[in-house]
């Protein structure tokens, strides 16, 4: 997989070095934000798993009029000056495990930004899995804010999810136990540092799970930890 992505870099970089440059310039304005690449530790709820350590992209800004949140993409379809409407990518990682052959999904679907008083805006997305992995889909309210202490940028945000029975029995099921349906509550912190024309970041992510998860034998907690961080260039 890291050599695919290589391969990709690779290729794109050498595609603008023999682009006009003229052409290569209006591509590069077409990137915001941070573009880098960052390490991200998982430490699951899964019985007897080691935590996953991952090499991987990750991105926070724009490509044009995409937005991208790291594991999360959104496209404009229609904004309005109280709401915008958004076609949504989602990249399902944190409930993955290789030893329990538990896989990755790509999910998509809408989002419905709000912004509320105080800097606070408020999110509705609903996803769907499009990668026949978990074949189920999941309900999300989502409350977040930026923040920013001299140059140092900070991202919390609250969120409960609602996981389909699909979805939780993907994960979670066993040929004597059912998971059904359930929530999960998220919270999650992002900061972010200038230095130069680089970024430095570090995250966390922790999900907590209902009693729909804690009481599967596949599980020997409620808690998902998610931690990453990284360098990347802003542009």
């Amino acid at each position: 997989m890291y050599l695919t992505n290589q391969k990709i870099i690779v290729s794109f970089l050498i595609f603008l070095s023999l682009s006009p440059t003229s052409y290569a310039s209006d591509w590069l304005d077409k990137f915001k934000g941070t573009w880098g690449l960052g390490a991200s530790i998982l430490s699951s709820n899964y019985v007897q798993t080691d935590k996953e350590t991952t090499l991987s992209p990750y991105i926070f800004g724009s490509f044009g009029t995409l937005q991208i949140e790291a594991n999360r993409i959104l496209y404009p379809l229609y904004s309005h000056r109280s709401y915008t409407l958004l076609a949504t990518g989602n990249y399902r990682t944190h409930q993955y495990s290789e030893e329990l052959n538990k896989d990755r999904s790509i999910e998509l679907g809408l989002t419905l930004d709000v912004p509320l008083h105080y800097g606070f805006t408020s999110r509705l997305a609903i996803l769907g899995d499009v990668s026949n992995t978990h074949k189920g889909y999941e309900i999300e309210a989502l409350l977040y804010r930026h923040d920013s202490i001299n140059k140092l940028s900070i991202l919390t945000a609250l969120a409960v999810q609602y996981q389909n029975e699909d979805l939780a029995n993907y994960y979670y099921a066993t040929d004597t136990y059912t998971a059904n349906s359930g929530y999960v509550f998220e919270a999650e912190v992002i900061a972010t540092y200038p230095i130069g024309d680089f970024s430095v970041f570090a995250g966390v992510r922790s999900y907590w799970y209902g009693s729909n998860v804690s009481d599967s034998p596949l599980s020997d907690s409620s808690n998902t930890l998610l931690s990453f961080f990284g360098v990347g260039y802003n542009f």
